[in-house]
């Protein structure tokens, strides 16, 4: 019941909360620029943590795969553990082909002065060249 009266009595100030502008995202250029500026802030915290967790992650499985073998843990299961270099290395292949192709779109972007949307649509179709390029340089690693 308490609950029934709570959203009662804010229900009211939701709907003054709501007046807003009227503009549209992509009419107002300063709008625009500060939702990309904060897209590319967003990406980059996510980029630098990201990084910062896969080295924690990489030294402490380095460690401990280091005292398995030292325990003298049986040979199957070190080799099990052993074998995750080759999901790496695609991983690596990945992120070498999706900032490739972010670098060619922002080489483009630099070349004609792209701005606004049409920046972004060159990022993106250079983004999903990178990952084409990766899907076929990951098959031909798989037939090998």
């Amino acid at each position: 019941m308490k609950k029934i009266y709570i959203t009662l009595l804010l229900f009211p100030g939701a709907f003054g909360a709501y007046a807003q502008s009227s503009t549209n995202l992509m009419s107002d250029k300063g709008t625009f620029e500060e939702f990309v500026r904060d897209i590319m802030l967003l990406l980059i915290v996510f980029l630098v943590t990201s990084f910062i967790l896969t080295m924690i992650r990489l030294f402490l499985d380095n460690g401990l795969k280091r005292k398995i073998v030292e325990m003298g843990t049986p040979e199957t299961i070190v080799s099990q553990l052993m074998a995750t270099g080759k999901n790496e290395i695609r991983n690596s292949l990945k992120w070498f082909c999706a900032l490739c192709g972010i670098a060619a779109g922002l080489g483009i972007i630099g070349c004609y002065q792209l701005t606004d949307i049409y920046a972004l649509m060159v990022i993106a179709f250079c983004l999903a060249l990178g990952f084409l390029g990766h899907f076929l340089l990951a098959s031909r690693l798989n037939k090998e």
